[in-house]
């Protein structure tokens, strides 16, 4: 069951020297918290991506099948290697946003593409671990069919995937080549 509060304030004041920004500022107020806030989203998730690594990785090396471990076979390495690039991506493109912010830029470009690669790279990050653990992997034996279900809202919170990718988007029909420009 939803419930909503309503609040009326009558002949309320605000004296300026309590005021954030000012008069009609509100929604900046509001743009600045979301840009950090999506970088935390992202160093959470982030981590929760190595930890499936760790899951998986810990597994791949002990389980034997036909004479190997599974950390032996050339498929297993590559769905390895792919969720462990990826999740160094989703660091520099988080690390790239964060200096861009602390630089006070606002940094909507480079927050919107780490909230949507992060997001992605711990969906599938959690994939590869459920695939190279089996059944194992999404049973309650281990963590990671919690984190499956919780890596699935990742690609709706603080703005759908879609959303993100249209501000990054318009940003590079205005930009054209600068918009790769790193200063």
């Amino acid at each position: 069951m939803l419930i909503y509060w309503r609040l009326r304030f009558n002949g309320l004041e605000i004296p300026d020297e309590n005021r954030l920004m000012e008069v009609g500022d509100g929604l900046k107020v509001t743009q600045i918290r979301l840009g950090t806030a999506r970088l935390t989203h992202c160093m959470r998730w982030l981590g929760l991506a190595r930890r499936a690594m760790e899951i998986a990785t810990a597994y791949v090396d002990t389980r034997q099948a036909l004479g190997q471990t599974l950390a032996e076979r050339e498929g297993v390495q590559w769905l390895l290697g792919e969720a462990a690039m990826d999740i160094q991506i989703g660091r520099l493109l988080t690390m790239n946003a964060a200096w861009k912010l602390d630089q006070g830029d606002f940094a909507r470009k480079e927050v919107s593409m780490a909230k949507v690669a992060v997001a992605d790279t711990l969906h599938k990050a959690v994939d590869t671990a459920i695939q190279l653990c089996g059944a194992r992997g999404y049973s309650k034996d281990t963590p990671l069919e919690w984190m499956y279900r919780y890596a699935r809202q990742a690609r709706l919170v603080d703005g759908a995937s879609e959303v993100h990718k249209m501000v990054f988007s318009r940003t590079l029909l205005k930009e054209g080549t600068d918009f790769w420009s790193w200063g």
